[in-house]
């Protein structure tokens, strides 16, 4: 109910009288009766048909720079932004925003790229700068007279920190690193590689995988590497 009234930018009080008194209100699809929740298309296309949704122009802004196989680079700022992280790996993160038709049209088309889009930084406010490695697909796109409503989502495990002077930070977990070794090296066990390094350098290909830096994956493998460290006689 919260959410269909930020959709809406009205009270809760306010859905609670649109379902009472309102014909055709999209019926509850799981919860109980004090917590109902609602499949959000249905809920969107009736707030459409009711002309209840509008289309914010002075609300708070996000800005997203995404790149896909075969697309131009985007960088879009979509209106009224909200940004929901998983709390665990396995988890899907989703942001979603106000966006033109054309920008809406072109986030639709970097999508359905064979890897999905690769987001090189999301700022919305109050969150920290997140970066995603692939993998980000258009989960929602409802259009209304103004504007298009547009959810993108990815799995948690490939989001990550956006730097804004290198982009998508990434470690790489090192390959029996020297005492000597100028990578530069982080709790996790990850380094970046230097690129005067004689063991790794700038080319070298990782042993076990990239990650994003300062991301969900990385803290699980921070915590695996703590463990391991724990157990070792």
């Amino acid at each position: 109910m919260a959410e269909v009234a930020r959709m809406a930018r009205v009270g809760r009080a306010v859905v609670t009288g649109w379902r009472r008194a309102l014909p055709g209100f999209p019926d509850p699809v799981a919860g109980s009766d004090v917590h109902p929740r609602f499949d959000r298309r249905a809920v969107a296309a009736w707030l459409l048909a009711h002309d209840k949704l509008t289309v914010p122009h002075t609300l708070a802004t996000a800005v997203l720079s995404v790149t896909a196989a075969g697309v131009d680079a985007l960088r879009i700022r979509p209106a009224d932004p909200e940004l929901r992280l998983a709390d665990d790996v396995d988890g899907t993160d989703r942001v979603s925003g106000w966006t033109e038709p054309a920008d809406a049209e072109a986030l639709a088309r970097a999508s359905g790229a064979a890897w999905g889009m690769t987001v090189r930084r999301l700022a919305v406010p109050g969150f920290g700068a997140v970066a995603v490695t692939g993998d980000v697909r258009v989960s929602e796109h409802t259009a209304s007279a103004g504007g298009v409503f547009v959810e993108l989502s990815w799995p948690a495990r490939v989001r990550g920190r956006a730097d804004s002077a290198s982009g998508i930070v990434r470690h790489a977990l090192a390959h029996a690193p020297g005492e000597g070794c100028p990578c530069a090296r982080h709790a996790c066990g990850g380094i970046v590689p230097a690129s005067w390094c004689a063991e790794h350098g700038a080319t070298a290909s990782p042993v076990m995988e990239w990650h994003p830096g300062g991301g969900i994956r990385c803290a699980e493998l921070t915590q695996d590497r703590e463990g391991a460290l724990t157990a070792s006689p």
